[in-house]
C-alpha cells in the first residue's frame, strides 16, 4: 500500500502547509551583511542575488545608521566628490574596483534621508572578496568591510610577492618610487608614481574624483587597510606651523578633511604625482594606483615591504619628485 493511501486528508493538508511554509522560507531574502569593525554608526551590506556569481549583475545596497537606537545618517560629508567611498578587492589581489553610487544614478532625496546607497556590479572570478567603504560625518572619516563569497569557495589563495617597480598597462608604463628605500612601520614615506605613454612623459593628467591620484592600500593578509591621495604643497602647509612644530593629530586630521572638501585642483599635470603615507605595522602591502591620463582612468598595482621599526635613528624622508 502506497503512502498516499493510509494517509489521512487532514495529516495531507498538513504536509501540503508546511511545504509551503518551507519553500516561503526559503524564498525568504538572506539578511543584509554587517559591516566591521563595530562602533558608533552602522553600516549593512545587502547583495541581490544573495549569492552572487561571477560575471552576472549583483546590487549591492548599503544603509548607514548611526545611535541608539539606530537613526539614518543623512548628512554625510562629500569627500573627494562622493559621500562613500567603496572599494572591492578580490582576496588574492587579482582584480580591484573603486566604485559608488554616484557613478551611475544621483542620489534622490529619499535616499539622502534614509542612508541609502546602491550600485551594480560583476565580480569578475568566483572566490572571495573583501568590499571596503569608507565615509566622512562630522569631520571624522570612518571604514567599514565586508566578506563576500562569489560562486563556489576556493581554498585560500597563495599570492606571489612581486616587487617590480615598473608596470605597463595598455600604452603607460609606470615607474614607481619609495623615500626612504626601506620604509619603517609608523613613519612616514613618500611614494611617488612617475607615467610615460609609448616612451614619452605624460604630462596629460586630468583629476580623479577630485585628485592626480587615488591610492587603495591593503597589508597582504587583506588588514591595514588606507586610502589615500596625492600629497600638494597645499596639504604640505597644512601638516606643519609656521615655526616648524607639527601640529596636534586630530587638529591635523580636521584641516586635511576640511581641504579634501575645497573645490579640486590640478597641481600635477604630470609626468610625476607624490603621495605620503604611513604605514601603521610591517609587512608587505599591495598598492592599487588609480590616474587618468587624458581622463582615461587606468589603475596600477604595486607591492611594498615595510620592515618594523627597530629602534634608534630613524631614515630621513628625502622628496624624491623630480623637479620640472
Amino acid at each position: 500500500m502506497g503512502w498516499r493511501a493510509w494517509v489521512g486528508p487532514a495529516a495531507r493538508s498538513i504536509c501540503g502547509l508546511l511545504a509551503l511554509l518551507c519553500l516561503s522560507a526559503c524564498e525568504r531574502p538572506a539578511p543584509p551583511l554587517l559591516g566591521t569593525p563595530a562602533g558608533p554608526y552602522r553600516l549593512t551590506l545587502t547583495l541581490s542575488p544573495a549569492a552572487p556569481l561571477p560575471k552576472a549583475a549583483t546590487t549591492l545596497s548599503f544603509a548607514l545608521s548611526h545611535g541608539t537606537p539606530p537613526a539614518p545618517v543623512s548628512d554625510l560629508q562629500v569627500m573627494h566628490e562622493r559621500r562613500i567611498h567603496t572599494f572591492i578587492v578580490a582576496r588574492d589581489f587579482t582584480s580591484f574596483a573603486h566604485i559608488h553610487h554616484e557613478d551611475f544614478a544621483p542620489l534622490t532625496a529619499a535616499d539622502l534621508a534614509a542612508g541609502r546607497f546602491h550600485f551594480v556590479y560583476r565580480f569578475p572570478t568566483r572566490g572571495a572578496y573583501r568590499v571596503q567603504s569608507e565615509f566622512t560625518h562630522r569631520e571624522r572619516s570612518w571604514q567599514k568591510r565586508f566578506e563576500v563569497v562569489v560562486g563556489s569557495p576556493l581554498p585560500p589563495p597563495s599570492i606571489p610577492v612581486d616587487l617590480a617597480r615598473q608596470q605597463t598597462v595598455g600604452d603607460f608604463q609606470a615607474q614607481f618610487a619609495v623615500s626612504p628605500e626601506l620604509p619603517l612601520a609608523g613613519h612616514e614615506v613618500e611614494l611617488v608614481i612617475t607615467l610615460s605613454r609609448l616612451g614619452l612623459p605624460v604630462t596629460d593628467l586630468q583629476l580623479l574624483l577630485g585628485a592626480e591620484v587615488h591610492a587603495a592600500i591593503w597589508r597582504l593578509d587583506g588588514e591595514d587597510f588606507s586610502h589615500a591621495h596625492s600629497f600638494t604643497p597645499q596639504m604640505a602647509a597644512l601638516m606643519t606651523r609656521p615655526h616648524g612644530a607639527m601640529p596636534m593629530a586630530g587638529h591635523s586630521a580636521a584641516m586635511m578633511l576640511q581641504m579634501m572638501s575645497l573645490p579640486a585642483q590640478l597641481v600635477y599635470p604630470g609626468p610625476a604625482v607624490p603621495l605620503r603615507h604611513t604605514f601603521p605595522s610591517a609587512g608587505t602591502y599591495v598598492i592599487f594606483l588609480q590616474l587618468a591620463p587624458a581622463g582615461r582612468p587606468t589603475v596600477f598595482r604595486f607591492m611594498l615591504n615595510v620592515q618594523p621599526d627597530p629602534g634608534g635613528p630613524v631614515p630621513l624622508l628625502h622628496s624624491i619628485v623630480p623637479s620640472t
